[in-house]
Formats: C-alpha cells, structure tokens, sequence
C-alpha cells in the first residue's frame, strides 16, 4: 500500500503527503484547544496554524530541490509527514559549493518568511500592544491574528537554527561538510561532519533524559541515525565510484507481459524468479512490478488481475554505463531493491541491491586487506 498521497507538482516535483501526517492535525487541535483551554476556537486556530507551518516546511524543501535542479540533480518528490519534510533526491550535488548554495537555500526561505513577521512585531511592540517578553509568550497562547504572527515568526526562526545545527541529516551537517571538503577532500570531510553529528546527537538526548523531555531524546536518535547513514552512504559512493551498472547485470531477467495474470507471476516467484520483475511490451520497457505491488495485489484482487493493471509505470531506470555508486543512490531514493537497466527504452537487464552489497562488501574487505599489508 502507498502511504502517500500526492497534493501536486511544482516544476515537475510531486508534493506527497504521508497519511501519518493526518495525525499532527488532532494533536494541534488537541494541544491549542484542551492542553491550553481554549476551547473550540483554540483547537480550529491550532489545526488552521499548523497547516500553515507545513507550508513553510514546503517551501523550505522547495528551496533545498530548486537549487539542487539547478546543479542538474534530478529530484523526485518532497514527502511530508509529522516531523516534517523530505526531499527525495536521486543523487546530490558533486561540488563542495554546489551542496553549500542547496543546503543553505531552505534556512534562507524561512528567514526571508520571518522578516516581513518581525516587521510587523516591530510595529505591535512600538505600539504598546507588546509589553515585554513575558507578554510576548502569554500572547503567544491565545488564539488570535496577533498570536498567529507571533508563533509563525518563531517558528520559522527556530527552523532556521535548527536545521542550521552542524550535524547530519539537517542543513547544517551538509554546510560543515561543504566547508571541509575544500580542504580534506569529501570522504574526510563526511567522517568528520558525521562524528560531530554523532556528538552533537549524544548530548541533545543525555539533555532529554535529564530534564525529561522526550522529544529531545528522539531528535537525539534521528540525527544520530542520520549521520550514520550519510557516512555509509559516502563509503559506498567511494568504493564503488569506478565500478560501471554493466558489470554486476543480471541478465536475462525475468519479464512479464502487461497481460499475464498475477497467477503467472506468483508461479514464477515460487520457482525461483525474483520477486522484481521488468514489464516489457514489444521489446520496450512500460511497467515493474515489485514484491510489495505483488503481495498487495494477491491480498486486494487475487490471481487473475492483469499485470498491467497494477504495475508500477512511474520508475527510475538506469543506463549500463552509469556507476553502482548511482545505482546504490537511486534505489535509496526510490525505496526500489531493484532497477532496470535499459537502452534506448530497450531492457538490458536488472541491477538489484543485493548484487551492490555483496560487491561493497568484498571490495571492502580487500581494501582493508590492503591497507593492512
């Protein structure tokens, strides 16, 4: 089952919303209007804010995708859920300056969002209708167009610094990164960034345990998380730079036609075949279709549905000439564990991310075995 539901595109980006985002709406509803007491019109000023704040974290994505476009990198979707949003993003920029001009862009829309807000607070406080920093915060809780401006000028603002902190996966774990690069190289630099990521992550969730703030805890464990998998990920873009998608094909590969039953696919699962299998029409590649399509599709509408009907038809496809690096790259963006390698439309074959493991893992290994010799 697809969790998303898309809202739109945006110079050919889709804006999806993860169905678990449905929950942050009650929670505001919950929070503005019985954790604070006001009643009905605090719960719809919640629901009405938080809506807004999203599409602030819309466009801040937005930002990070349309300088990324810019530098060539091709971007696939921004998907919102509770803890905010994400730019799914086939590679990412190749230059230190190139990362830098992305990773700033979105802390820069929510600045350029808060300053008109912090004109205007300027004006309530000349005005007298702002008392002090006490007042501010009291304002703050009570449902009103003053109290609208007040917490959407802040929270832009601690979106800015928060994503401005130098540890991965936020902005600023990409900034700390570009700025070593130029002088370490990429790969140092990644380690780095990452080992501050991983301190900084320490010390956000010792701080939660000890003034019982769980949140702080579970942002701890993100961004912990977070650099772990971007200092992976360089590894495998290291080691497997230089290796070209022709060489780990798997070829011939199963392939189905728009017009074979599920039956067919589900007997040729069970001999054997991968659970991943190319659609081909007239010697064209026109569909996928993945274990989870199968399994999904068996469980909605049982063995006689048509290929063609539930096949995927909006993929990524990779050419025999581009690296493994690339390949590692677009499965993670995909969420796929297998793509097609094809040329001029024409299917050549599979690439799947069992092969790119297996390869990571042995030339690892004789790396390590180099360098100990």
């Amino acid at each position: 089952m697809d969790w998303a539901l898309t809202l739109g595109t945006v110079r050919g980006i889709r804006i999806r919303m993860h169905l678990t985002f449905l929950l942050i709406i009650p929670w505001a509803a919950y929070n503005w209007g019985i954790a604070l007491g006001r009643g009905w019109s605090g719960a719809l000023f919640g629901m009405i804010f938080i809506v807004v704040l999203f599409l602030c974290i819309v466009l801040h994505e937005l930002a990070h995708s349309l300088v990324a476009m810019l530098y060539g990198v091709r971007v696939r979707e921004i998907e919102l859920s509770p803890i905010g949003g994400v730019a799914k993003m086939d590679s990412m920029p190749e230059k230190p300056y190139q990362e830098l001009a992305m990773a700033l862009a979105g802390p820069l829309v929510n600045l350029v969002i808060a300053v008109p807000l912090g004109w205007l607070i300027l004006l309530l406080i000349r005005s007298g209708f702002i008392r002090s920093i006490s007042h501010f915060a009291y304002l703050m809780s009570r449902p009103s167009w003053q109290s609208f401006i007040l917490n959407l000028f802040t929270s832009n603002v601690l979106l800015a610094l928060f994503n401005l902190l130098p540890a991965f996966p936020m902005d600023g774990g990409r900034v700390l990164r570009s700025a070593l690069a130029w002088g370490i190289g990429q790969r140092q630099a990644t380690r780095l960034a990452a080992y501050v990521g991983q301190v900084a992550a320490v010390v956000l969730a010792l701080a939660g345990l000890l003034t019982g703030n769980l949140i702080l805890v579970l942002i701890g464990i993100f961004v912990f998380s977070g650099a772990q998998q971007e200092e992976r990920l360089t590894n495998f873009q290291a080691v497997l730079s230089d290796l070209r998608v022709g060489q780990a094909l798997i070829t011939p590969c199963s392939t189905l036609s728009p017009d074979d039953t599920l039956a067919t696919t589900l007997e040729l699962a069970m001999h054997g075949h991968p659970a991943c299998f190319a659609v081909v029409e007239t010697g064209r590649l026109v569909g996928l279709l993945t274990h989870v399509d199968i399994t999904s599709a068996l469980e909605t509408y049982g063995q006689g549905v048509r290929v063609g009907d539930i096949m995927r038809t909006g993929f990524p496809t990779i050419s025999p000439m581009d690296t493994l690096a690339r390949a590692h790259q677009l499965m993670a963006s995909s969420g796929l564990r297998a793509l097609p390698v094809t040329k001029d439309g024409h299917l050549l074959g599979m690439v799947t991310a069992q092969q790119i493991n297996e390869i990571y893992a042995l030339l690892s290994a004789h790396r390590r075995g180099q360098q100990s010799w």
